[in-house]
């Protein structure tokens, strides 16, 4: 008698640790779903990060660091504090001295642009990161202030070089937008010498120049690496910095004259002398 009332005290008592196992398992999947939906909130939150921008003296033609500033909070961010110094106030200068940093402007990033789901747009910007876990993102491309030097670098002096006796050569002033457009190039200042002035022969013989008209970049144009690059398929630059175009066939069906040989050169047929 006392075995038959055991068989179903051992049943119920499998049955309740059955039951105890199977709400363990129900509460760790809980808690495992919890902790996995949290996790993924946690994720996709914005990142918190806190921007320095140091914007250089004086210089209204450099690039307006705020552009960046916009760029960074359109991104997956909460900014969570955002100042500006200039280069050279205190703070700034502290700044400046503290990071090494050598162009202005510049930003520093402090937070978490490590994070996932912004790690590869704050990496895309080349920024540098410091001891004390700073981001520092200084301006790569003109105009920009040489903290160093002082000097503004990126802005070109242009010399259009055009030639009186022929009046229907194309006008070199087309090659402005060219480098503004295609190059992002800046100009501080601007001006046209005839070939056949005292100044343009001076410069035909300086620079060897057998095509005209052309245009003369100042050596502020190595500050831009993509039109360095390029120039080397259509000019030359010489020892003392200066860019020369010597390709005018690069231009397309233009007018132009080739002082080698005198003759002027039509998109219509090869050659006619002026």
């Amino acid at each position: 008698m006392k075995k038959d009332l055991l068989l179903p005290a051992a049943g119920w008592a499998v049955l309740g640790v059955v039951m105890l196992l199977g709400a363990l398992l129900v509460w760790n999947a809980g808690s495992t779903i919890s902790l996995n939906v949290a996790q993924q909130q946690e994720a996709e939150a914005p990142a918190e990060i806190e921007l320095t921008l140091i914007t250089p003296t004086a210089c209204d033609a450099c690039v307006d660091g705020r552009i960046l500033i916009d760029t960074i909070q359109k991104q997956n961010v909460r900014v969570l504090s955002s100042e500006t110094f200039t280069a050279d106030s205190a703070e700034g200068s502290t700044l400046i001295e503290a990071y090494g940093i050598t162009r202005a402007p510049a930003v520093l990033v402090r937070g978490e642009f490590e994070k996932e789901n912004v790690r590869d747009v704050f990496a895309s910007m080349n920024g540098e990161k410091n001891d004390d876990g700073t981001l520092i993102l200084q301006i790569t491309q003109p105009v920009y202030m040489d903290l160093t030097t002082g000097k503004v670098v990126g802005l070109v002096a242009a010399t259009y070089l055009t030639d009186s006796r022929c009046s229907d050569c194309y006008d070199p002033a087309q090659h402005k937008t060219i480098l503004e457009n295609n190059f992002g190039v800046r100009f501080q200042n601007e001006r046209t010498v005839d070939a056949a002035s005292f100044e343009g022969r001076a410069l035909l013989s300086q620079y060897a120049i057998t095509q005209v008209p052309t245009v003369l970049l100042s050596l502020e144009a190595a500050a831009y690496d993509r039109l360095t690059d390029a120039w080397q398929e259509v000019g030359s630059v010489e020892e003392d910095g200066m860019y020369i175009f010597r390709q005018n066939s690069a231009l397309g069906p233009i007018v132009y004259k080739n002082l080698e040989t005198g003759e002027t050169i039509r998109p219509e047929s090869d050659t006619s002398d002026e």
